[in-house]
């Protein structure tokens, strides 16, 4: 019989209760305990299901420790990103430790279009693809389908070998091979005991990962409703019940009480309850305190987000700090309008800093802060085939696939000093020209190098997003910022690892209100919780009504997706939860917010659209959708 993965020689403990039982205070009573028992803070590890829960769990942690130094706590994709960049792994895999941003992965599908799949067909392989790599499923290509799937994933292993990158999503998985084939590596990357808090939310590679490194215990913590994405694309809700199989001799907890206020633990209990969750067994609370769970009615969109403010403003009144308060926003557009809102009347406001480097990388004037990172790339070294193959792909309308197909199969050759060569004499009419066009841009490359030399932190940031004619934008600000917080003297390199931290880890920054979307709360605790944007349409999407764009047997999925997101973020808040929603909207906003419509009035003349409140708090609301 084939060795489970899950299967580790640690002892294992598993922790399971729903969310408010205070699985995360049971690791840290652990942690603490262990400390007292003179365990080196350095042979312990805690991993988070998010960069800021990693950072809520150590500011915990560090309390409760009372210790000039606290075990390391961080999550297990930048776990596997650390362990692939050290010096070793590097010689030993070809691949430098770093990850693809947004717009290489962008040119990387553009290079993979040169397979000849149709591109729907592709993108649909390629999701594939990558669930296979979380999965462990083996690298020899024995469950591919057929011929095509296994030539895509061939080219795929190319591209990224040439890349010498990683994509996120197969982060642990590399670091879960190669420290399967280095056991010296695996004994280094070892720790006396470890601990992963919400690890349902974790992939499969990364659970066998955790698994991997632990010499003598493996303790992890789990919510079976709390089905919600952190920070990895895969999670295997089902793992704790896989490690629990594959290692017989485990113990296994589960917490009973919860610590969250009375009202809200019932509301959490009705949530949980709803046939989209179908959970029957209720928890008590342990509290004293009765707290507050009121769905809150506005009438239009413009009245909620002022809602919103009153609801934050009457906390904060009743002595509550702004840190303690938490605004989990439907979508992105109704998180940036509600920290808006609350900025105008002056509450502090703590949003998650996303950053992403994006743009469209065929238009040249659209990708500026994407050229500037990959010029640092290239002031870096100037062999980095990474920022070569990139800088040469910017403003081309098929960003030169064709030659760098070409390049990654040896055919030809790229090089900062030489420009384009090829292999043999006589390449085609379309080779001829994209070495043409990458000849051009490696020209210009060389010159706008020469204005960044001698200059280090924010001033060779500046001076590289000027040489692209990066002026303003979200993405030009975020790295001006990147910079300023960075040191004086860092260099290119510097820089550009600063950048993919704050990509890859991003945080709730200062002492404000937090802003973001309910899945953002995972591992994090509030006072008040605000749930805001709960109408059909914003929460759940407007495809969702419609049978021609999601079948009908296709539903109750969606909505067991988004009731689980629901009923996670409705568990952070200790006292209070609030819950608030719109009834109307004028026509034309109905429309860009892409809400469910379910009738149009004409009042003085104006069309209103009546909107109803989500199906994800019909248990609260009682309101239910019917077609």
């Amino acid at each position: 019989m084939t060795r489970s993965p899950y299967a580790t020689s640690a002892d294992v403990r598993c922790i399971e209760g729903r969310v408010g039982t205070g699985k995360t205070q049971q690791i840290i009573d652990q942690v603490i305990d262990l400390l007292h028992q003179e365990v080196s803070p350095r042979d312990i590890i805690l991993f988070a299901a998010t960069p800021a829960a990693a950072r809520a769990l150590e500011e915990r942690l560090a309390k409760a420790a009372d210790a000039s130094e606290c075990p390391r706590v961080s999550t297990l994709p930048l776990f596997a990103l650390e362990l692939l960049a050290s010096p070793e792994a590097v010689r030993r895999t070809g691949r430098r430790g770093r990850v693809l941003m947004r717009f290489e992965e962008n040119l990387l599908m553009e290079d993979m279009k040169t397979s000849g799949v149709a591109p729907r067909r592709l993108g649909d392989m390629l999701k594939f693809l990558y669930r296979s790599m979380t999965d462990l499923e083996p690298l020899c290509g024995d469950w591919f389908y057929d011929e095509q799937e296994a030539r895509v994933f061939k080219m795929l292993c190319d591209q990224l070998a040439f890349r010498e990158a990683y994509l996120a999503c197969e982060l642990p998985r590399a670091a879960w091979d190669y420290l399967g084939q280095h056991s010296d590596a695996r004994e280094e990357a070892a720790y006396d005991h470890v601990f992963v808090d919400d690890y349902q939310m974790a992939s499969y590679a990364s659970q066998c990962l955790a698994g991997a490194i632990a010499r003598t215990s493996l303790t992890v913590a789990h919510d079976p409703l709390a089905r919600v994405h952190g920070s990895e694309d895969y999670p295997a809700f089902e793992g704790a019940a896989r490690l629990l199989e594959a290692n017989p001799a485990a113990e296994a907890e589960k917490l009973a009480l919860s610590r969250l206020s009375c009202v809200v633990t019932d509301a959490v209990n009705r949530f949980a309850e709803d046939e989209a969750i179908g959970d029957t067994s209720p928890v008590a609370s342990a509290s004293s305190e009765q707290g507050i769970c009121e769905a809150v009615a506005y009438a239009r969109p413009e009245d909620e987000l002022q809602g919103i403010v009153a609801l934050v403003a009457y906390q904060q009144s009743r002595g509550v700090a702004a840190a303690d308060i938490a605004v989990a926003a439907a979508n992105r557009l109704w998180a940036a309008n509600a920290a808006r809102a609350l900025a105008a009347e002056g509450i502090p406001v703590s949003a998650l800093s996303r950053v992403s480097i994006s743009g469209d990388t065929r238009d040249a004037d659209t990708c500026r802060a994407a050229r500037a990172l990959t010029l640092l790339r290239l002031a870096a070294d100037g062999r980095d085939p990474l920022a070569l193959r990139s800088w040469c792909g910017f403003g081309d309308y098929l960003a030169n696939s064709a030659l760098m197909t070409a390049v990654v199969a040896g055919e030809a050759s790229l090089s900062l000093e030489d420009g384009v060569s090829f292999a043999a004499p006589a390449p085609s009419a379309l080779l001829k020209q994209g070495a043409e066009r990458a000849d051009a841009a490696l020209a210009e490359g060389r010159q706008l190098l020469g204005a960044l030399d001698g200059l280090s932190g924010s001033a060779l940031m500046e001076a590289a997003l000027e040489a692209v004619g990066a002026s303003e934008g979200a993405e030009v600000a975020a790295l001006k910022a990147i910079a300023a917080q960075a040191s004086p003297s860092a260099s290119a390199a510097e820089l550009c690892h600063a950048v993919e931290h704050a990509v890859l880890a991003p945080q709730f920054a200062g002492q404000g209100v937090r802003v973001g979307l309910p899945e953002d709360f995972a591992g994090l605790t509030a006072s008040a919780v605000v749930m805001a944007g709960l109408v059909n349409g914003l929460t759940l999407p407007r495809r969702y009504f419609d049978p021609a764009q999601v079948e009908r047997d296709k539903r109750p999925a969606l909505l067991a997706a988004e009731m689980a997101k629901t009923y996670a973020c409705a568990g952070k808040a200790a006292s209070a939860l609030l819950l608030t929603y719109f009834s109307e909207a004028p026509l034309a906003t109905a429309e860009s917010l892409k809400l469910k419509i379910h009738r149009v009035r004409l009042r003085e003349g104006e069309r209103l659209c009546e909107v109803r409140p989500s199906e994800t708090i019909r248990a609260i609301t009682g309101v239910s959708y019917h077609d």
